[in-house]
């Protein structure tokens, strides 16, 4: 009896251990699932590589902003081209290249002298060929004023020792360049008059008996001019003039200080 009891308690412990081996695999079993299970939803590559594209687009975004400082430096370069191109400028004491740029008119401020020489054709009063030298000293308003002073000799006959005359004046000239739009600076008309003394002197005739006086006298005089000055170089130029007074013509060269 106590045999069979013995075997009986055996077996009822092999049939416990077997079913707590079979419980303990059982529950073993569901833990790979459940590993494998939380191991599906890791998708860690794919959130790399979604993750790559997104630091692939925000390094040309670095790129593209990386020129923006780059471009700030173009305005001044613009903002300084402007200054260079007045530092062109042609400077005062330059020369022009054109002949004919020569200002004949310059600033009241400056009062620019003008000599002028010259010599006449067709004297009104006597006769031969006048030599004449005038100066002129740019005023206010488009005026000028000088003086003038002219000399010829005229042989009158055969016997005559000849005439002298002498013309010496103050004179005063309007320029119209203003006036008329001149364009060329270099082209100065003008128009004026003329107030002074004339003397003649010589002209006695020693012919057999008889001595004869001079038949021309001295005075005062009164002459009118309208007259144009072309300056072809700085301080050099020409004129002619025109009207009543020592001759009707005169023609010369004017120099300017």
């Amino acid at each position: 009896m106590k045999t069979f009891t013995r075997l009986a308690v055996l077996a009822l412990a092999l049939v416990c251990s077997t079913d707590l081996v079979l419980a303990q695999q059982s529950v073993r079993r569901p833990a790979p699932k459940t590993v494998s299970a939380a191991k599906k939803p890791v998708a860690r590559p794919a959130t790399s590589q979604v993750r790559k594209p997104v630091t692939a687009t925000t390094a040309p975004k670095t790129q593209i902003q990386a020129p923006a400082p780059a471009a700030s430096p173009a305005p001044a370069e613009t903002r300084q081209a402007p200054a260079t191109q007045t530092v062109a400028r042609p400077q005062p004491g330059a020369r022009p290249t054109a002949a004919r740029t020569y200002s004949t008119r310059s600033s009241h401020r400056s009062h620019a002298v003008y000599l002028n020489a010259g010599i006449g054709l067709a004297t009104y009063y006597g006769g031969g060929l006048p030599l004449g030298v005038s100066v002129e000293v740019e005023a206010k308003n488009n005026f000028s004023i000088g003086g003038s002073i002219d000399y010829y000799h005229y042989n009158y006959g055969y016997y005559s020792s000849g005439y002298n005359f002498v013309y010496v004046g103050a004179r005063a000239s309007y320029h119209l360049g203003e006036a008329l739009n001149v364009q060329n600076n270099s082209f100065d008309p003008y128009v004026g008059a003329s107030l002074g003394f004339r003397y003649a002197g010589g002209g006695a005739y020693s012919y057999s008996y008889y001595d004869y006086g001079s038949s021309y006298n001295s005075g005062v005089f009164i002459g009118l001019h309208l007259g144009a000055r072309f300056m072809f170089a700085p301080k050099v130029g020409a004129f002619a003039e025109v009207g009543y007074g020592v001759s009707a013509v005169k023609l010369g060269l004017t120099a300017k200080f």
